[in-house]
């Protein structure tokens, strides 16, 4: 797969994104059981506090990877800077 051009074709990255994660067996069997768990939580609780809960949990999931990356840019900044003493 050459990614170059996803890079600059930012319509199709999606495209190739979601395929590439659906040709992995793993990934397809935890988003099955994942959609089945929504469904029970949904289907217990309401939709709207299902919503709610979806909502906070990709709020937080997102914001703690970003956080991750942040941390690891800055390890990397450290490790170069020690390195150039």
């Amino acid at each position: 797969m050459n990614s170059l051009p996803s890079l600059f074709l930012n319509d199709t990255i999606v495209t190739e994104i979601e395929a590439f994660c659906a040709s992995d067996p793993e990934f397809m069997r935890t988003k099955q059981e994942f959609y089945k768990i929504t469904y029970q939580i949904e289907t217990l609780a309401s939709p709207d506090l299902y919503d709610a809960f979806e909502k906070g949990l990709w709020a937080y999931l997102y914001r703690t990877a970003d956080l991750y990356y942040l941390y690891g840019l800055g390890l990397r900044q450290d490790i170069l800077w020690a390195m150039s003493k």
